[in-house]
């Protein structure tokens, strides 16, 4: 079923100009791992859902297996400090298959919950095991202690610029630009993928690792958008063209002289080499706040400056 996870973000902090995750329970920066962001995403999903993050546990050490230690991912305890519920996270690439299943039964023989999950962020799955009888079934629904305890997932502007989306410096006129375009783009229960893209190297001095929404334009063509901040705080809309799974272009927008009515706010960069412009030559980006619209028109500009 799908991920509870699904539309949640981690939150990052900034060390040294390097992006790390940061454990809200721990309260330290992470390194920025894959498992990592799903553990940390379904750990906010549990607490919004209700679950104290009191009675969460990470990496909790449950023993060995030969000369390796066993660590799980999270336990979720009850209010009796039972354990409740074992979590298993995969990264978000990795499907979950019977090898995990064997992992996470093998971590409960030591744990004991009534109750587990695999998950890879995308996908969850659900078991319930019988204390008498020790038989392990699936579940085609979430279990009984998560109903009703769903609430519409709403971020304002600081919860934006605390998982890395939208920086501290953002003028009046840009929050509220922000503000209607960030649901649109990361909160939409459109089909479009969303997806965290690494990368070795950076046309820029803009760290470009974040999570993207890929759009299809045509059979072989492909944008990734993200709207990122940087180290200091300023604000960047990063659109990259792929064009037949190779990545052409990269468009970087400074959001924050852009609504300064500034010139040279955006820059692609291409096999051509680095082209500076004013974005407002081609697109009235304010007026624009819908993803397929912003598309379209980077699409066009793309068309223009690098095919």
């Amino acid at each position: 079923m799908p991920s509870i996870a699904k539309h949640i973000y981690p939150s990052i902090v900034w060390r040294d100009r390097e992006k790390k995750l940061w454990n809200p329970i721990h309260k330290k920066a992470l390194k920025n791992l894959p498992e990592e962001r799903v553990r940390l995403r379904v750990m906010e999903a549990l607490i919004q859902k209700g679950w104290s993050k009191h009675r969460i546990s990470t990496e909790e050490a449950i023993g060995k297996l030969g000369d390796t230690s066993m660590r799980t991912d999270l336990i979720c305890y009850s209010q009796d400090f039972d354990p409740k519920l074992l979590v298993e996270c995969k990264a978000e690439y990795i499907s979950i298959s019977a090898k995990t299943a064997e992992q996470v039964a093998r971590y409960n023989q030591k744990v004991g919950a009534p109750y587990l999950l695999m998950t890879n962020g995308i996908s969850d799955f659900w078991y319930t095991i019988d204390r008498e009888s020790g038989k392990v079934k699936e579940l085609n629904e979430h279990p009984d202690f998560l109903d009703g305890k769903q609430q519409q997932l709403e971020y304002n502007f600081d919860d934006w610029k605390q998982r890395g989306f939208a920086g501290e410096k953002a003028s009046p006129e840009l929050r509220k630009w922000l503000k209607v375009t960030l649901p649109n783009l990361w909160l939409s229960s459109n089909e479009a993928k969303v997806q965290f893209l690494t990368f070795s190297n950076s046309p820029s001095d803009i760290d470009l690792n974040h999570y993207y929404r890929i759009v299809q334009t045509s059979e072989n063509r492909r944008l990734a958008l993200t709207t990122l901040n940087t180290a200091f705080g300023g604000n960047r809309l990063v659109i990259i063209l792929n064009k037949e799974n190779e990545n052409k272009a990269v468009l970087e927008i400074n959001l924050d002289v852009l609504f300064a009515e500034k010139k040279g706010n955006s820059s692609v960069y291409s096999r051509k080499g680095i082209k500076t412009f004013d974005l407002g030559d081609y697109i009235d980006l304010e007026s624009k706040t819908k993803v397929d619209t912003i598309v379209n028109e980077i699409d066009k500009l793309f068309i223009k400056h690098v095919d």
